[in-house]
């Protein structure tokens, strides 16, 4: 094999990075974390390395070279325990199904890989988490493995000594820097993404999520209730005589009211419930999996908190007193539109029965 043939396999080899990375693109989008985000990493990388596999660099019968070095070394830092695993358990089969001389020394090579890729994210780098530092001492570290080369024939790893071995040396810490690098960009750009979804769907004063929120979370507890038969409540709630507070306090002191009042309703809820600024001083809360009694005992609770509370205005505190209005997914409202219409009936009368206090709808 000449300079320019081992030259072009590598460089096909490296070419495998673009696909491992927009799977992992999606990996990442598909699921938040966990094992199952560790064994689709893992799946992932074992077929990166099955279709490296397929194409590789043959040195001699049963002596291959493939791109599956970078994708072993960085199993660990991006697939966890269970991702580290599969990708060398589907691997190492895969290897020994294709047979030759070259297998025993692979398999080793590979195991051998993967725990020096684990064995890098012990190390404590300061200020270095898996960039291009920590890539490239992965992959000089990973590099090591290839003195499995040594249960070769001694007459095939003679052939491999020299430019081969140091070609496949610089092969694989360039594979392991440039998958790593894209690999770690495409994580850096899905928390951005993330964090831009969450500041478009939550409130900034309040920190309560919006009307753009509750609009996907309603459609949400719709198909929940449809296929799963749960229950889901609606509470709408209104500061009472908030106008006044601008008013008498200015809108600071409104505002703080505001964001205080909300603070005390996220207490107050379970983690699987939304909560939403649904515009000026209203907040809607919609709880999953919850019947109606259950709402208005939640209504009741936050109601006589906030009716024992002082809220600070500068120098002087202020009562404040809510009144709310609580429906149900039921027969009668049947979907999201009702509920909310029932709950916004069940607020006025609250309002208009003498204020601070809880309604249901009729």
């Amino acid at each position: 094999m000449d300079s320019g043939e081992l030259l072009t396999g590598i460089i096909r080899t490296l070419g495998l990075t673009a696909l491992v990375v927009l799977g992992y693109s999606w990996v990442i989008r598909k699921f938040s974390g966990g094992l199952t985000k560790g064994a689709a990493v893992g799946v992932l990388f074992a077929l990166g390395g099955i279709i490296s596999m397929n194409d590789p660099i043959r040195f001699a019968p049963g002596v291959i070279y493939d791109g599956r070095t970078a994708l072993l070394a960085l199993a660990y830092p991006y697939g966890g325990p269970i991702g580290t695993l599969i990708t060398l358990a589907v691997m190492a089969v895969y290897r020994i199904w294709i047979g030759g001389i070259g297998s025993l020394s692979g398999v080793i090579g590979m195991v051998a890989t993967a725990l020096i890729g684990f064995a890098c994210t012990l190390i404590p780098v300061r200020k270095l988490k898996i960039g291009p530092a920590r890539s490239l001492l992965i992959g000089i570290a990973a590099s090591t493995s290839l003195a499995a080369i040594t249960l070769l024939p001694h007459e095939i790893m003679m052939t491999l000594v020299g430019i081969p071995l140091v070609t496949v040396i610089i092969a694989n810490i360039a594979g392991v820097i440039l998958l790593g690098e894209f690999l770690e960009r495409e994580k850096s750009r899905q928390r951005i993404m993330r964090a831009l979804e969450h500041e478009a769907s939550v409130d900034p004063l309040t920190k309560l999520q919006n009307r753009r929120a509750f609009d996907q979370a309603a459609l949400r507890a719709m198909n929940d209730n449809r296929s799963k038969s749960h229950q889901c409540s609606l509470v709408m709630i209104d500061i009472d005589h908030f106008k006044a507070i601008n008013d008498r306090w200015g809108h600071d002191a409104g505002d703080t009211v505001l964001a205080d009042v909300a603070a005390i309703i996220r207490k107050k809820v379970r983690i699987t419930d939304v909560v939403v600024r649904y515009g000026g001083e209203e907040i809607v809360l919609l709880l999953t999996n919850t019947p109606q009694s259950a709402a208005i005992e939640l209504a009741e609770s936050v109601r006589s908190q906030i009716e024992q509370t002082q809220f600070e205005s500068g120098e002087e505190s202020l009562g404040v007193t809510i009144s709310a209005g609580v429906a149900s997914l039921s027969d009668r409202f049947h979907d999201m539109d009702a509920v909310m219409k029932a709950a916004d009936r069940a607020l006025y009368r609250a309002k208009s029965g003498g204020r601070n206090r809880v309604e249901i709808a009729l």
